[in-house]
Formats: C-alpha cells, sequence, structure tokens
C-alpha cells in the first residue's frame, strides 16, 4: 500500500485526540456502564442456526443464544483488552438466521483482540435493529468479560450501514467505527431500488398512465421492462442513466453494473410490490454523458405511489444522519453496482453538514464488486482507526467532498487490481492469454453469471482465472493467468479448461483448450452438458484462504502454496498479487491425475517450500476455506 497522505494539522490530530480517548490513560473501564439496551427476545419469523464453532489455536470459542438472536465471541489466549463487534450483511430473507465471523478473524486473534457477532433476530435489512442487538451483545460481553479498554465496530454492505448508525447511536459502547460498502440507511435503500426501477421503466417507455393502470406495477418489470432492456441499445442507454444516477463516471463502472444487475432486479420487485419505492419528490441529476437530459428524464420518469405506513414501518430506526459521535472510517469501491459510491458521497456531505467533518475518513478502492476490499485492505484500514481512535493519528482518505470519482489513485489498495496502470504494469501482465468465443450448454446458447478457468499441466489442476465475466447469449471472454503471474498457470504445453454455474451446478467444459502463445487473444468455441458436468476436467479437492505467521501477519503476495500426499505434489498456487482477494485458491487431483495422490490421504501444505501446521483430507467433503499457518 502507498503512504497515506500527510496528516492535518498538529492542532487538528490534538483536538481529535482528545475527543477520541478518555480522560485517563487506561481507556474506557472507568466509564459508567449504559442501561442494557432493549432488544427482542425471540426471532422475527426465522429459525436460528447453530452457533458453534471452533475456536483458533490458541483462543477460546464462546456461543449460545442471546435474546432473539444467537452469537459467538471469540476470545484469545493472551487478551489485549480490545473488542471488535462485527455486523453481517443482509440474508436476503432466507429462513434462518446465522452468525458471521469477520474476514479478519486471524488477525485480531493472532494480535490479541476478541471479536464477537450476532445472526440478529431476523434476515430481513434491518441495520437499525442490527446495530441495538450488537450493542446488547457488547452489554453481555462486559458482564461476562469485564469491560473492554477499548471496543470497535465494523460491518459491511448491510452491516456497513448498521455501521453508520451505531457511530452516531452507541459513543457510550463503541470507540471507532469500520463501516464498509453501506448506504445511509433505509430510505436510501428504497430510493435507489426506485432509481432502478424508474430508469428502466423509461428506457421501455413506460409511461405514468400504463404504470397507474397496471393492477400490479411489478409485473410490468417483467412483461414491459426487462424485455426492452434485451435490446443492447436499450440495455446501454439504461445503463448510462444509472452511472449517471451513482455518482457518475468512474473506474469499472459498467463492469459493476453488470455484476448487481440480477441482484438489483430481485431486491426491485419486492419494493416496487409493496409500494415502498418513493421518487415522488425525486429532482434527477443527469451529467453531460447521460443519453437524456435532465428536464426531459424528469418530465417523463414514472412516478411511484408510497404506502406511507409501510415506508414508515420499512425505514424506521433504519438512518444515519450524517452527525457521527466517534471516529469513523468508511472503505467503498468505484464499481459497486449494488451500493453505489453516491451512498460514500452523500455520507461525506452530510457530516460535513453536521460539523462532523473531522470525525469522518474516507478510502475508496478502484473496483467493480460489492464490497470488493481485501482482507489486506481490512486489516490495514483496522490498524489505522486504531491509531486514530487510541493515538489521534487521523489516518489518510480520499476527499469525497472535491475529488473527481475518475481520479482516484488507488492509493489505498493493498493490492492493485487488474485494469488498472498498477494492476496492468505487474511482471507477467503481458504473458497472460485471452480467450472468447461462443458458449453453448446442452447445444444452445445460454446465459450464466460466472466463468471460470483452471490450467492443466503435469497431471495438476490450477484455477487461474484473471476474473469471472459473464456468459451472455451464448458468448464468453475471459482472461486466464500465466505461470509468470501465479503458481501453476500457463505455460507451453499447458490446457485450459473452464466452468461455470447454472442451476446450482458446476459444469466444465467438453474438451480443453490448448494454451495459446503468451500474450495473445485467442478464440475457442467452448461446450458444456448437464448430462456429463465433469467435462473432460479431472476431479479436485479445493481449498482457498489466506495464508500467515504464527503471530497473524500476513505472507506476501506471490507466496507459493502446495499440497502434499506424503511427498508427491498434488496441488500447486500461490497467494494473489492482484484484485480484492489476498489469498490463495488450490485444487488438488487425485491418482486418477497423478500417481500418489490417493482418494482420502492425509494431505500436508507447504508455504514457499517451508511446512504449514494445517492438514487436511484429499476428499471432496474437505473442499472448503482453510488457512495456512507457516509453521
Amino acid at each position: 500500500m502507498s503512504s497515506p497522505k500527510l496528516l492535518l494539522f498538529v492542532l487538528v490530530a490534538v483536538s481529535i485526540a482528545v475527543a477520541a480517548c478518555s480522560d485517563d490513560d487506561d481507556g474506557q473501564q472507568d466509564k459508567p456502564l449504559p442501561a442494557p439496551v432493549d432488544v427482542r427476545q425471540e426471532p422475527d419469523g426465522v429459525t436460528l442456526a447453530d452457533p458453534v464453532f471452533e475456536p483458533l489455536p490458541g483462543a477460546m470459542a464462546d456461543f449460545g443464544r442471546l435474546g432473539g438472536a444467537v452469537y459467538q465471541i471469540e476470545m484469545p489466549d493472551d487478551w489485549n483488552g480490545r473488542l471488535l463487534l462485527y455486523m453481517h450483511g443482509f440474508e436476503e430473507l432466507g429462513p434462518e438466521a446465522s452468525v458471521s465471523a469477520p474476514d479478519i478473524r486471524r488477525y485480531l486473534i493472532g494480535h490479541g483482540y476478541a471479536w464477537g457477532a450476532s445472526s440478529f433476530s431476523s434476515t430481513a435489512s434491518i441495520p437499525g435493529r442490527s446495530a441495538d442487538e450488537t450493542a446488547a451483545l457488547w452489554d453481555f460481553f462486559v458482564g461476562k468479560y469485564g469491560r473492554p479498554e477499548w471496543t470497535y465496530v465494523t460491518g459491511e454492505s448491510m452491516g456497513g450501514a448498521a455501521s453508520h448508525i451505531a457511530a452516531e447511536r452507541y459513543p457510550d459502547r463503541f470507540d471507532g467505527a469500520l463501516a464498509r460498502c453501506g448506504t445511509m440507511g433505509q430510505t436510501e435503500n428504497a430510493k435507489a431500488l426506485s432509481d432502478f426501477v424508474a430508469a428502466g421503466a423509461y428506457v421501455a417507455g413506460v409511461s405514468q398512465e400504463e404504470w397507474d393502470a397496471a393492477p400490479d406495477p411489478a409485473s410490468l418489470i417483467d412483461s414491459r421492462i426487462l424485455p426492452a432492456l434485451d435490446d443492447p441499445t436499450g440495455h446501454a442507454q439504461f445503463e448510462d442513466i444509472m452511472i449517471e444516477l451513482t455518482g457518475g463516471p468512474r473506474m469499472f463502472d459498467r463492469e459493476g453494473f453488470h455484476l448487481e444487475e440480477e441482484t438489483n432486479w430481485s431486491r426491485a420487485r419486492p419494493v416496487v410490490a409493496a409500494r415502498i419505492a418513493s421518487n415522488a419528490a425525486t429532482d434527477y441529476e443527469l451529467g453531460s454523458d447521460a443519453p437524456v437530459t435532465s428536464e426531459t428524464f424528469n418530465r417523463d420518469v414514472v412516478r411511484f405511489t408510497t404506502e406511507d405506513a409501510l415506508f414508515t414501518t420499512f425505514v424506521e430506526g433504519g438512518d444515519a444522519a450524517g452527525d457521527p459521535r466517534m471516529p469513523l472510517l468508511t472503505l467503498h469501491t468505484t464499481g459497486d453496482g449494488q451500493v453505489a459510491v453516491e451512498q460514500a458521497q452523500l455520507l461525506r456531505e452530510r457530516v460535513d453538514a453536521a460539523g462532523k467533518g473531522d470525525l469522518l475518513v474516507q478510502r475508496v478502492m478502484r473496483d467493480a464488486s460489492h464490497c470488493g476490499f481485501s482482507t489486506a485492505e481490512l486489516e490495514v484500514a483496522f490498524e489505522d482507526l486504531v491509531a486514530w481512535v487510541e493515538r489521534g493519528e487521523r489516518p489518510g482518505g480520499d476527499d469525497l467532498a472535491t475529488q473527481e470519482l475518475e481520479d482516484l489513485t488507488g492509493e489505498f489498495e493493498v493490492l492493485p487490481r487488474r485494469g488498472t496502470p498498477e494492476g496492468d504494469a505487474l511482471p507477467g501482465a503481458d504473458q497472460q492469454v485471452t480467450v472468447s468465443g461462443a458458449a453453448m450448454l446442452d447445444g444452445a446458447p445460454f446465459d450464466a453469471r460466472f466463468l471460470g478457468a483452471r490450467v492443466l499441466r503435469d497431471g495438476l489442476a490450477t484455477p487461474c482465472q484473471a476474473g469471472l465475466p459473464p456468459v451472455v447469449d451464448g458468448r464468453y471472454e475471459i482472461g486466464v493467468l500465466a505461470e509468470a503471474q501465479s503458481a501453476g498457470c500457463g505455460a507451453p504445453g499447458a490446457e485450459i479448461s473452464l466452468w461455470t454455474f447454472v442451476n446450482g451446478e458446476f459444469l466444465y467444459t467438453m474438451d480443453s483448450i490448448p494454451w495459446p502463445a503468451a500474450g495473445v487473444a485467442a478464440r475457442f468455441d467452448i461446450e458444456f452438458s448437464t448430462s456429463s458436468p465433469q467435462g473432460s476436467a479431472p476431479s479436485t479437492v479445493d481449498f482457498s484462504g489466506e495464508v500467515y505467521t504464527t503471530g497473524g501477519d500476513r505472507l506476501p503476495p506471490g507466496t507459493r502454496v502446495e499440497a502434499y500426499v506424503g511427498d508427491v505434489l498434488c496441488g500447486v498456487a500461490s497467494t494473489s498479487r492482484t484484485g480484492n482477494f489476498s489469498g490463495y485458491i488450490l485444487s488438488v487431483v487425485g491418482p486418477d491425475s497423478v500417481p500418489g495422490c490417493e482418494a482420502g490421504a492425509a494431505l500436508t501444505f507447504r508455504l514457499d517450500g517451508e511446512p504449514a501446521l494445517e492438514t487436511a483430507t484429499n476428499d471432496p467433503d474437505a473442499s472448503g476455506r482453510l488457512d495456512l499457518t507457516l509453521d
């Protein structure tokens, strides 16, 4: 990561230190305890998942029922007196509420931090309730373990919105907040989905009269809007309008829009059907790059009728005012198509208007993904928040009040993204290949959200996709990494096996593709079959995770990761040098590919040739997350 911007003037830093720190040098332990938070005592229409989990080495697991939710707490043996409480994202109204551990769990335990998290009592979009039930978890923690010296709160997506709220609502419990990819709350959630439907209806030519006359306005999404957006010209116009409405042109704006378009439509339908959508008073402002003027769009766009009682229930207690009462560090990405970077700009406007600008620092990564931050970036941001709260060292950030989104330089990106000047300049980038062509499923063109690649070399199979692009109308284009970029990837004599995910099933190409000459673009038509989902690809056991020292520090990008059965090499990969994932993805083959890689055998791992502490089994049931630790 680049060096942070210079600290603000000493006078400002000192004033923040006074505001952020307690009156004594021992942190917050001498403060009077607040009255317990009043929360729901029963889950709200959902069942609660089993919260049992295994602690990391050197830590203790605490879990159970707390009111209408379940919780997890992990206490390191050598606790440093600090606590991080984590709030997960929207669970899409699923039937079961579950707990999620923070992404930086290994870092926290390795550095002596305790962490806790709640399932919440609902799987609905409830940022305000999430903040309340997390405050209740703090009350529980204090009653059992004593008041932490310092407490931090963080969350992503809905949890990011909850972090904004917690920073305003609970200064008697929390000392600093790290909010990731969050909106300003429920009102802004409803507005964003309203704008999405309104832009689609405009492109489709849906009139106000037609909308008002429809018995079920939500049905017009399927009958009128989506068919019109199937036309490439209409869809491009839709994209142009939405990019203007969500912050204007910026890096990865279209890529991010495509990644989240399906999710946005799935969420927009119930919002419209319930008459929660609200744009009656919206004065739309479109930039010079828009395909329509602001005047014309405001004149012709559909305006939605809102059911006031339902809208009030939907937003009640779920909005942030922009009035933080503790240091607040926020992270966003330029291309986020689900919670647009416009939300970060809006937060800056409201915080400045409240006269609290000195309590907000914002960082924006050039990335296409929703919440597209690497674990390494989260660790750095958390360290910077701690330094701000405890020592008054205000961190650097992007100035969203004055800085154009197109001019962001990625100063706070730990790993450069492919497609940025820094990512494209890395060694080996010129050896990456691009393959494209027709894609058929059971003899017909198809659509899929993701397409990936594995390189087959010397019996091994290594995940080597440069990204996960979609298949659209039976066409694809994908970048595949070379050996110079990632261990085990493309080289002369290798082959490429592509995969996709359709109807809940992974499918592999019926034939592998020869590795083209380094740096070229080659055309290959590919075919998948539901009757032969494995295609020509070898069966594998797949692992992914991060790599650390025993002290919780991360090993560097490009660390070689190998899996062995005895002395036989059965899988190879390396930690990423680019992107929003700082770990590794490893496929382990069986004896049909490499003799000696026996199914069911014990697996050991090596990191740059040195043994890792963890072991596993060469069995598909063992596939999944596996962080590795250098012995």
